[in-house]
């Protein structure tokens, strides 16, 4: 049954009131005052009441004691066990979970394991994730206790790999018909084809993997593929209920990827036609763990996920603002896009939010978005092929109207031609050969000399991208993009200090959470090691 656990208020027989006033001064000016003081109070319980039910029952454990140990455990790398050892043990994490006049700790064991398998349900159910919205607020709180401005934020991704094996096409084969077979052997065992019972002897694994000769990898694949079939097809025809099961989902979306057929229940096994290895898409399946890790080439080969990061910062501190967290497909222009959409925006500001990116993030198409929210998209560097350095460049040689005409050249000679394509958003304009006859930039023009006249055409990206060049060499605008640096440590400190790239989860969603906590524990260090003077 759901109940708020709110502010706890310290008892006459409370273990920090009865301590000697030395030890009370070293505890306030320990970690624990300020987590304590800023962070416990301000976790959200009413937000995590949907995972409870409001009948009555056996009450919940606090919430907010919950969500402040996972935050703790982060900090300190510690083990589930570890945390509630600290918690049973060490009057500074019961200080900062304001727990000191309880009795006993209102947690064991299976308290956090219970929380997060509400959470993962409730997302997965309705695709709310309670998590990201308490990291968010919380972190929101921090910045604001920091006074970090909203003037500027800068934007990175790094990739996150997966916990799971990295297979071979004859290794999850493999592996996704023995996991179904395990499965009716508890299910329906009668239902297993008698040429699929091999998988159940010791040594079966062994023998069918590892030592298969190079040449014969195809027809391994082949061999594995039409007991894939023949399990599809005695799943289909059993009563067990087997067809419900994330084991025989797994074995259908795999024969799915990594066939050419779409009816396996009545296809003939001769028929089976497998894809070549070069025609799967990064989206397939890559371990069966980990169902939703995909591929991706980006410095090597990686399976896993990506998170994006947005960070607000001034001169003295920077707070992860915002996060997200998807498969390693998802482009870092999908991210800007999302950051761009999903930023509340002071409107009362008279100067437009400043997104500091790289240069995967930028395309013209997302720099007018983002003009219409109040945000200027800040590139470090483009995308795509540089210009010639002996040409200048359309944006620096013409000078364009507000009614997208050409009115001038470099050499201040007006055309006496000039039109703009709407459609085609095409500029063009025409010079007479007395114009181009005797200018000093003639050599350097993009203009096109012809017999009678000389003319210029360039599309409208071609010279937004000129202008953004021309501005990307001024010294303000160098100065500013060089702030992006600070957040290009973010992905190291998320490995060493957070060990990212080892999560003991597999899954979007579990892996999503754990990353949550890791971003909130970042922050919340930042908090405590800021010279924040806490008073009371």
């Amino acid at each position: 049954m759901w109940t708020k656990n709110s502010f706890q208020q310290m008892s006459f027989d409370d273990t920090v009131t009865n301590m000697p006033g030395y030890l009370k001064d070293f505890l306030k000016d320990s970690w624990a005052h300020i987590f304590q003081k800023i962070i416990f109070p301000a976790i959200n319980e009413d937000r995590f009441s949907v995972l409870y039910s409001d009948k009555p029952s056996r009450p919940n454990s606090p919430v907010n004691v919950i969500i402040g140990a996972l935050i703790l455990k982060e900090i300190f790398g510690l083990s589930d066990v570890e945390l509630l050892g600290s918690i049973y043990f060490d009057d500074r994490f019961q200080y900062a979970l304001r727990l000191t006049s309880f009795d006993k700790p209102p947690v064991s064991i299976n308290t956090f394991t219970n929380f997060r398998a509400r959470v993962y349900a409730y997302e997965e159910e309705t695709g709310i994730d309670l998590i990201k919205e308490e990291v968010e607020n919380l972190s929101e709180l921090i910045a604001e206790t920091l006074e970090i401005g909203d003037e500027k934020i800068r934007v990175d991704s790094f990739m996150v790999a997966s916990s799971s094996k990295n297979m071979s096409r004859i290794e999850l084969v493999y592996t996704v018909n023995v996991n179904l077979i395990k499965k009716l052997k508890q299910l329906d065992k009668k239902a297993i084809p008698e040429s699929c019972l091999g998988y159940l002897k010791k040594g079966h694994k062994k023998e069918t993997i590892y030592k298969t000769r190079d040449k014969d990898v195809e027809s391994k694949l082949e061999f594995l593929l039409k007991h894939s079939q023949m399990l599809y097809r005695a799943s289909v025809k059993s009563s067990s209920g087997i067809e419900q099961t994330e084991e025989f989902k797994t074995l259908k979306r795999m024969l799915g990827e990594q066939t050419d057929n779409d009816d396996f229940d009545k296809l003939d096994p001769s028929g089976l036609k497998i894809k070549d290895g070069q025609d799967l898409s990064s989206d397939v399946l890559q371990n069966p763990s980990d169902p939703d890790a995909t591929y991706r080439y980006k410095y090597g080969p990686n399976i896993g996920y990506t998170a994006n990061v947005v960070e607000v910062f001034d001169g003295n501190h920077s707070i992860i603002k915002n996060y997200d967290f998807k498969p390693n497909i998802y482009s870092d222009q999908k991210f800007s896009q999302d950051t761009i959409e999903k930023l509340d925006i002071d409107k009362k500001s008279k100067n437009p939010l400043k997104m500091l990116v790289d240069g995967a993030y930028f395309t013209l198409e997302l720099a007018e978005l983002a003009i219409q929210k109040g945000i200027e998209l800040i590139p470090g560097q483009l995308i795509g092929r540089k210009e010639s350095e002996s040409k200048l460049s359309f944006a620096k040689t013409f000078q364009i109207n507000e009614d997208n005409l050409i009115t001038k050249c470099i050499n201040e000679q007006k055309p006496y031609f000039s039109k703009y394509d709407d459609e085609k958003e095409v500029f063009t304009a025409k010079f007479t050969k007395e114009n181009c006859s005797s200018c000093n930039f003639k050599k350097e023009c993009r203009i096109q000399f012809q017999k009678k006249t000389n003319t210029v055409r360039f599309n409208k990206d071609r010279y937004l991208r000129d202008s953004i060049r021309e501005k990307m060499d001024t010294k303000e605008y160098i100065e500013l993009t060089n702030q992006r640096a600070g957040i290009e440590g973010l992905p190291s400190v998320f490995r060493r200090k957070y060990n990212v790239d080892n999560m003991p989860v597999r899954g979007e969603v579990r892996s999503k959470f754990n990353f949550g906590f890791k971003v909130l524990a970042i922050n919340t260090k930042r908090l405590l090691n800021s010279p924040v003077i806490v008073t009371g």
